[in-house]
């Protein structure tokens, strides 16, 4: 997969989780958790990251997208838990494992 692929899937996981942590605080409730939240805005953060650092060929992207794909993962099961009912969720959850699939092959 070449990099370029990998940073459009870190980018959209970037603005996935960004709009869902916004979205998850407009909801209320369970979607408002501080658990979900802190974790929608990490993987936000580091998938931001790891997409400054492919694009600037560093020689230190695969150690970030090793714990981006991490994070990313985990972002992903958590948002799945609300996919069923909530399409905003769904699409985190799908930009999430896309960003995770990406940046593993980049390993």
């Amino acid at each position: 997969m070449p990099m370029k692929d990998s940073i459009d899937a870190c980018d959209n996981a970037h603005r996935a989780c960004t709009e869902a942590a916004i979205h998850g605080m407009q909801q209320g409730g369970a979607l408002a958790g501080w658990e979900l939240i802190q974790l929608l805005l990490d993987a936000a953060d580091i998938t931001e990251t790891a997409t400054d650092f492919m694009l600037r060929s560093s020689r230190q992207h695969t150690s970030v997208c090793r714990v981006a794909a991490e994070i990313a993962d985990r972002c992903a099961d958590n948002c799945e838990k609300f996919a069923a009912a909530d399409l905003r969720m769904k699409e985190c959850a799908e930009a999430c494992r896309r960003a995770a699939t990406a940046c593993r092959k980049l390993l």
